[in-house]
């Protein structure tokens, strides 16, 4: 039915699906860390074209409510869930997935996630996934797939599993030191105007994505006004369905960039090589009243180079981001611009006001995406 890209976390109730995705020519699996991860990836991948599976075991429904109920509904991204249920009442299972078990549909529901649980005959599920293609296409919402423990028949993986060491990276070019000279809205700015309006900027929750906003509105821009922490794993489905020639530049915050930091991880391990990402650190929650995080003690880019970025640098001056960003555009991604920013924001900043679901269709419209 068209469902070309499965991605999501492992549960043993779906050992035998995952199996036999993996063994499938025709279709890719992308194997990544974290369930509300793997709603973002999905959610970038659809925007770029593709019709996504996000997989997961319904204990890990907790990890993505957020990129679901903030991201995926309100940009009307209609990523298809296959959902497994454990501790289904009635049925023995270990007591942490009782609650979950209780709840897993009731939770769907709140999102305005529509679901079925899963029939156990072919017939039947040739059903559902035709009333979850009409309700994806009708509503633009994701639909879940509820799954009970063997509802699909064994089967053993064929592929061998390949592991291989870390890429080779540069590693960190050297640090420019000295007092940041820039705020956010500087930086902003430069991203903007070298960027132009060919490739794509995605700009994280809070002020860095009104700011964008403000300076200037582009249908290249997504402002990624919920979700925080996935606009890099939004960023990276995006990437890497898209051509090499287009370029997507993720705009972070270091409270963000730290709040799902394994995403960096699957960045550096899928390495695509058209995505450069930068993380505006000014050691705050700026947008909620400026308490500090945690970034002080943190290299951003010994992060991205241990995972597999190819390059990465931290840099303080608008001279250094003008360069290093026009030199990233430029060569094989990705990279990593860590840059030290001052606190303090725009006054007065407005908030977007293109509803999210336009800023995402009107996106795939410059993409020339159907």
């Amino acid at each position: 039915m068209g469902y070309d890209l499965y991605t999501g976390v492992p549960c043993s109730f779906l050992t035998p699906l995952i199996n036999q995705v993996i063994d499938a020519e025709s279709i890719e699996y992308v194997p990544l860390n974290n369930e509300g991860e793997a709603v973002a990836y999905g959610c970038g991948a659809f925007m770029a074209g593709r019709s996504p599976v996000v997989m997961f075991q319904n204990s890990g429904l907790g990890n993505a409510v957020n990129p679901l109920a903030s991201l995926a509904v309100p940009f009307q991204l209609p990523i298809l869930l296959v959902v497994t249920w454990r501790g289904e009442p009635g049925i023995g299972d270990e007591p942490q997935h009782e609650i979950m078990g209780r709840t897993t549909g009731e939770i769907l529901k709140l999102m305005q996630v529509e679901s079925e649980i899963i029939d156990e005959g072919k017939q039947g599920v040739h059903d559902q996934l035709l009333r979850a293609r009409d309700w994806q296409r009708d509503y633009s919402l994701p639909f879940g797939l509820v799954m009970r423990k063997r509802t699909v028949e064994p089967y053993d993986l064929k592929t061998p599993i390949v592991s291989r060491n870390a890429p080779d990276s540069t590693g960190c070019g050297p640090e420019e030191t000295g007092k940041p000279e820039l705020k956010r809205f500087d930086c902003v700015r430069i991203v903007a105007d070298v960027v132009g309006v060919t490739h794509v900027i995605i700009a994280t929750t809070g002020k860095t994505g009104r700011e964008l906003f403000t300076y200037r509105d582009s249908a290249n821009h997504l402002y990624v006004v919920g979700s925080m922490g996935c606009a890099s794993s939004l960023g990276l489905g995006l990437a890497r369905h898209l051509p090499k020639d287009k370029k997507v530049v993720v705009i972070d915050g270091d409270g963000a960039a730290l709040m799902r930091l394994e995403a960096m991880a699957s960045v550096g391990h899928y390495r695509p090589e058209n995505m450069v990402h930068l993380v505006l650190d000014n050691n705050a929650h700026d947008s909620t009243g400026g308490q500090q995080t945690l970034s002080d003690t943190v290299s951003f880019p010994t992060i991205a180079a241990a995972v597999g970025y190819r390059h990465s640098r931290s840099i303080c001056t608008g001279e250094a981001l003008s360069l290093e960003l026009e030199a990233a555009l430029r060569r094989p991604a990705p990279t990593l611009l860590h840059v030290r920013v001052a606190p303090g924001s725009l006054e007065p900043l407005g908030r977007p006001s293109v509803p999210p679901a336009q800023v995402a269709r009107r996106l795939m419209d410059h993409l020339g995406v159907a």
